[in-house]
């Protein structure tokens, strides 16, 4: 089944990994500000893969943590 994309819910997916991350993991939560997406309430150019990619990468972020805090 096909998943579909939203703004919205982009935008919730992304909200509700972060709030896992912040309070879980507040040590990652703190280099999420190196995690880049450009945005800038001037910026008229962000599409929906680039939501896409940015949630890609911090549920790739919060894995990649998890697997290395599991192995201590």
């Amino acid at each position: 089944m096909k998943s579909t994309y939203n703004l919205q819910n982009l935008t919730g997916q992304i909200f509700n990994v972060t709030a896992k991350i912040q309070s879980l993991y507040p040590e990652l939560y703190f280099l999420l500000n190196e995690t880049p997406l450009f945005m800038s309430p001037n910026e008229k150019n962000i599409t929906m893969k680039d939501f896409k990619q940015y949630l890609s990468s911090i549920r790739m972020q919060l894995i990649t943590f998890e697997k290395a805090k599991n192995k201590k």
